[in-house]
């Protein structure tokens, strides 16, 4: 890997996205309607599954699109992943990624109030349901965000040592 390697800046970003999902799913202070909360997780799925096309973009990698696409094909995460960024970047799905049909269910909240300093903190879990059952999108993004970090010193640490 390069220090020009210009797929790094999206996976950075990836991890940014993640920590702030991290928050949310964990506990943050309540500052926003819920709704910032949501495209928050929705950002971090959309970046996470384009980090793909800034890897096969990148001048300095020699990465195919067949690799990728066998490599997100091996890695049913990385399949919902694809389906639950073009499903709330393009609404309506015309392919799919993963074959078990994968869609946002529902939120669960907890809200806290300090007293007497009236400071809210909110968390927010998301659920994800699919064709063989439910699974905690949280759960979903730190296995996407492994996966991808395995990739990166695996696969393109190796193509960039030859």
């Amino acid at each position: 890997m390069t220090s020009s390697s210009k797929y790094m800046e999206q996976f950075e970003r990836v991890k940014r996205w993640y920590e702030r999902f991290k928050m949310t799913d964990s506990g943050r202070p309540h500052t926003h309607p819920s709704d910032y909360y949501q495209d928050e997780v929705y950002a971090f799925f959309q970046n996470c599954h384009h980090l793909r096309d800034w890897i096969l973009n990148d001048d300095n990698l020699n990465i195919d699109a067949e690799t990728l696409r066998n490599f997100i094909n091996n890695h049913q995460e990385l399949q919902i992943c694809g389906d639950l960024c073009n499903g709330t970047k393009h609404l309506t799905l015309t392919g799919r990624w993963s074959p078990i049909n994968p869609e946002f269910g529902a939120q669960h909240f907890d809200l806290k109030l300090e007293v007497p300093n009236n400071k809210a903190t909110i968390s927010v879990k998301y659920s994800i349901d699919t064709d063989t059952g439910g699974m905690d999108a949280f759960d979903l993004a730190t296995e996407c965000l492994q996966i991808w970090e395995e990739f990166i010193k695996s696969d393109i640490n190796d193509e960039a040592s030859t």
